[in-house]
């Protein structure tokens, strides 16, 4: 029996005589002494490597008299108790425990094992007070014991040592049962020649420590087999690099040539050729802190990811495809080269056979972020018929709809040349209002936020930009350009500024230059813009500053406002020195949001509270007021020969004479325009800002003109183009819908929605539009007179899609519930109703196009997925191979093998926003993320494919459609509200 058996033997039978049954010695009543139970105490304690070796004589002890009480209990239920120490044995062998309970109460327990066999207990008592004998004098020299013990064990005598060994052997042969020749087995293997005499403590520490440095080189060697496991992964990862990095270097040609052009390349017009290949790096820039601390982000889309960059603004261009690319069906050995993702990080396409029964097909898989997407081509599809090269069209911007009146103000200005100057997204605008024609400054890559006009030569102009998307030049930065030329003359503050530029300015004599950034302190920086160097900064105020300007007598002093305050500074060196201006008894509003100059240099302000103040600039007090000239906040000032012009949010320009009293005043048209936001004087007639992005062109009292038209609040995403026509719907958040004259550039037609618009479709025919909103409801509209035929609700949320069939009796709803509602309709003008419901997807919708014969409806959603449907009752089309050569009557969505090719590496599938094939199918457009336009040739379906990427946007571009004829091309900005036109040259 093993040692714990043995222990257990010990504790539950302390000083009990036991009468075994079947064990046939002369041993028939043996005692087990205490002598004998210590003993077996110690040597149960050492093996457990426990130190309090008479702790359980100790419990006994104390429990003496509730074993003598419980005897007369168990005695009438002996039966019932036989084998409990047996079991009590098992339990603590098993788990290592003691049970004192047990042990306690078997010194007083008689166990009859076999009444066949009985054996009295000639007296019990006896034994019980020679366990209290023990008790007494293990408690009286506890010490005295254990080295008594321990003595026989180490230096006992021969005759000492056989007798309790004898006596130990016995007792376990008694307690286990076994034979005769057991027994004598028994003894003869405890006989001291036998059993060598060692000093058990310390084998059994030397015991436990083999085993601990047993189990310690066990797991050292099992952590060396985990570090080489993962040294064999990162080499295996490393050569994957290294054959990745030798690919890409293959693939790609030598660098351009940089430009010695004395000019800054970028303000080279938007038709100049601008190639660029994808990132090289892998995947899109990360968001880098900028030297100031200040990162970079996505211009007005906090939706997206935050990038350097997307794909560069100028990079090499792709070396030619290599001879083998695309194949036919079935040709194995001439299959597109394309490069391999890592873990999804990349976008990439990838040949994969498809099929069973030994019929295999070949098919593209294209990989969006981990996401594998099939893609058949085909079956008459050749490589030859593929091109990768870029196309050779360019595009050029023909016109810009809309100005940025919602949140800028006095960023109107005049030229020379009888021209308006002003900016809209990242372009600034020079409008000839008497041939109507634009042209236009690309010199920015994100919101130009101001703009200022030297006063010494009014061709010169300052432009401040927030931060932007390239990873050159993406910092906030101002740039000084020829307005006659489009030239750069000078790049200020790039890498030294935060967030964006709010406000700039010139010096009186047009030398310096005065930049506030939009940091948590507004800094307030002066450079020499010709030397291109800082000579002063300081911090301008913890609140917002909404700008300043220079005293019109001086190059050294200026004054700044904002929130609460009007403070004015002096240049003393490389150091500013500020003061507050004084408003002591007058009404101090929340904002102060305008300054200009009386025609003695002194500065007028106007705040939130329509209040005029003149200052004296040597006091810094107000030495004139105009309490409530208007009803509202005072946006804008104009000074010109003894007049003062002034707009606010009451929608009415008002004049003054210098004396602050007023002359005459303007209302206009508040619900059409909304708030006047800037002011300009061309000749007799005013030029005013709207905050609904438009510009008005009249003389002072008389219907204004309105010359530029745009979207207001909002974003702007829902457009479409005329079946027949040169001319283009869009419909926004601020509830309004525009049929444009794509010539003309005005808007032929204006309807009022009840919603918010999202999406947009003409019928085949043209006379009627359908019309989505973000709130679920969807109106068909007379496209001639704006009248509503009817109106429907397809589910709770926003409708991003809608389409008619191409002919005309169904119309496809794609919803934010995921789901596509089918409506038929015979007469576009008459009753729709709903004939299915395409249930599949697992996320929003984005794009769906019908077939050419109407039969099929392919859309694409949130989560990349590209899926087909009947469009007769909406039912799911699975075998998508099956559709490889159905041929579609527009191509809208983002996915697909006809456009497979335009994702470029480290593109997410959120970051193309929309798609447009050409009518001729030779070219494919594409919207995206970075305020980019690129146009490619169709199919793109070749991950070397080249590209002409456009920049004009500043937000995310949320539409892009070829008009009739493919000429031209409308782009729609998202959060910048505008609307570009492009020309293909």
């Amino acid at each position: 029996m093993a040692d714990n058996e043995m222990n257990g033997d010990a504790d539950c039978k302390q000083s009990e005589p036991i009468t075994v049954k079947g064990c046939e010695t002369s041993h028939s009543d043996v005692n087990v002494h205490a002598d004998e139970n210590n003993k077996h105490e110690i040597e149960n304690n050492n093996d457990n490597d426990n130190i309090e070796d008479n702790e359980g004589s100790t419990n006994v002890a104390d429990n003496d008299s509730a074993s003598s009480h419980e005897n007369e209990s168990r005695e009438s239920h002996v039966e019932s108790n036989e084998g409990s120490c047996e079991n009590d044995e098992k339990f603590e062998d098993d788990e290592n425990i003691s049970l004192p309970s047990s042990n306690e109460n078997s010194a007083n327990e008689v166990v009859d094992i076999d009444t066949n066999n009985e054996v009295a207990i000639d007296n019990q008592q006896q034994n019980v007070d020679e366990v209290d004998d023990y008790k007494e004098k293990t408690n009286d020299d506890q010490g005295s014991n254990s080295a008594k013990n321990i003595h026989l064990e180490r230096g006992c005598s021969d005759d000492e040592q056989t007798e309790v060994e004898q006596d130990s052997a016995k007792n376990i042969h008694l307690e286990q049962g076994c034979s005769d020749d057991e027994q004598a087995e028994v003894e003869q293997d405890s006989h001291p020649d036998n059993v060598p005499c060692a000093d058990p403590v310390v084998n059994n520490d030397k015991q436990i420590n083999l085993e601990r440095i047993s189990e310690l080189e066990d797991k050292i060697k099992s952590l060396e087999l985990t570090l080489e496991e993962k040294d064999k992964k990162i080499l295996s990862l490393e050569d994957e690099v290294n054959r990745l990095n030798t690919e890409i270097k293959s693939r790609s040609a030598p660098a351009a040539k940089k430009s010695h052009d004395k000019h800054d390349p970028a303000s080279r017009s938007v038709g100049a050729k601008r190639i660029v290949a994808r990132n090289t790096s892998g995947a899109r820039a990360v968001n880098k802190p900028t030297q100031n601390g200040t990162a970079k982000r996505t211009a007005q889309s906090p939706k997206k990811p935050v990038g350097g960059g997307g794909r560069p603004k100028t990079a090499p261009a792709r070396s030619a495809p290599p001879s083998k690319q695309l194949a036919k069906k079935g040709s194995r050995n001439q299959r597109m080269e394309v490069s391999k993702g890592v873990d999804g990080a990349r976008n990439n396409l990838q040949w994969v056979d498809v099929g069973t029964n030994g019929e295999e097909e070949h098919a593209v898989k294209l990989f969006l972020r981990g996401r594998g997407i099939v893609c058949y081509p085909p079956s008459d599809f050749s490589a030859e018929d593929v091109k990768s090269e870029k196309p050779e069209q360019s595009l050029k911007i023909n016109w810009v709809y809309g100005y940025r009146g919602r949140d800028a103000q006095d960023n109107i200005f005049v030229l020379p040349s009888n021209e308006l100057m002003y900016y809209q997204a990242a372009l600034g605008i020079i409008y000839n209002p008497e041939t109507r024609t634009q042209r236009f400054y690309q010199g920015h890559n994100d919101d130009i936020k101001c703009m200022a006009q030297s006063p010494t030569d009014s061709n010169i102009v300052a432009t401040g930009q927030a931060a932007g998307h390239d990873e050159k030049e993406g910092d906030p930065h101002v740039r000084i350009w020829n307005a006659e030329t489009l030239e750069t003359l000078a790049v200020l503050g790039m890498g030294q500024l935060q967030r964006g530029v709010c406000s700039v300015a010139f010096s009186p004599d047009g030398s310096k230059m005065l930049i506030i950034d939009e940091g948590n302190d507004h800094t307030i920086n002066i450079y020499d813009w010709n030397k291109k160097t800082k000579i002063a900064s300081q911090k301008g105020h913890q609140d917002p500053v909404i700008g300043a300007k220079f005293l019109p007598s001086s190059n050294s002093r200026f004054v700044s406002y904002g929130k609460g305050h009007v403070i004015f500074w002096d240049i003393e060196g490389n150091k500013l020195m500020k003061k507050s201006g004084l408003f002591e008894k007058h009404s101090k509003a929340r904002f102060v949001t305008s300054l200009a100059f009386t025609d003695n240099g002194e500065p007028l302000t106007g705040d939130s509270g329509g209040n005029l103040y003149v200052w004296n600039p040597s006091e810094r007090k107000i030495s004139g007021a105009k309490q409530a000239a208007h009803e509202g906040t005072i946006y804008t000032i104009l000074v010109k020969d003894g007049t003062i012009y002034t707009g606010g949010q009451d929608c009415k320009v008002k004049k003054f004479d210098m004396e602050l009293s007023e002359v005459d005043s303007w209302q206009l048209d508040n619900a059409a325009f909304g708030k006047i936001k800037a002011l300009a004087l061309l000749g007799d007639r005013l030029a005013l800002g709207t905050y609904n992005n438009g510009m008005l062109l009249g003389q002072f009292g008389e219907e204004a003109e309105q010359i530029i038209f745009g979207h207001g609040a909002g974003d702007l995403w829902g457009g479409s183009v005329h079946p027949s026509e040169n001319s283009f719907v869009t419909v926004g958040q601020d509830k309004t819908v525009y049929i444009w004259e794509a010539e003309s550039h005005v808007p032929k037609s204006t309807f009022k929605i009840e919603k918010p618009g999202q999406a947009c479709c003409f019928s085949p025919c043209g006379s009627v539009l359908a019309v989505t909103s973000t709130t679920g409801e969807w109106w068909v509209l007379d496209s001639e007179t704006g009248d509503v035929i009817s109106s429907h609700k397809s589910g709770p949320e926003q409708i991003d899609a809608i389409s008619y069939s191409p002919d005309g009796k169904k119309l496809a709803v794609g919803s934010h519930d995921n789901f596509v509602y089918l409506f038929e309709c015979e007469d576009v003008k008459g009753q729709y109703s709903l004939v299915g419901k395409c249930t599949g997807h697992s996320s929003f919708i984005t794009h769906l196009d019908f077939s050419a014969d109407g039969k099929v409806l392919q859309t694409t959603s949130g989560d990349y997925e590209h899926l087909f449907w009947d469009a007769e009752n909406g039912e799911q089309i699975t075998n998508t191979k099956d559709l490889r050569d159905v041929k579609m009557s527009t191509y809208t969505c983002t996915l697909g093998f006809p456009v497979c090719g335009i994702w470029p590496i480290g593109y997410d599938g959120t970051d193309i926003n929309a798609l447009d094939r050409s009518h001729d199918q030779s070219l494919v457009v594409t919207a995206d993320d970075f305020g980019l336009v690129n146009l490619f040739r169709y199919p793109c379906c070749n991950p070397t494919a080249e590209w002409g990427s456009y920049r004009g946007h500043s937000a995310h571009v949320t539409k892009v459609r070829f008009l009739q004829g493919d000429k031209e091309i409308i782009s729609l900005g998202g959060r910048d509200q505008s609307i570009i036109q492009w020309g293909l040259v």
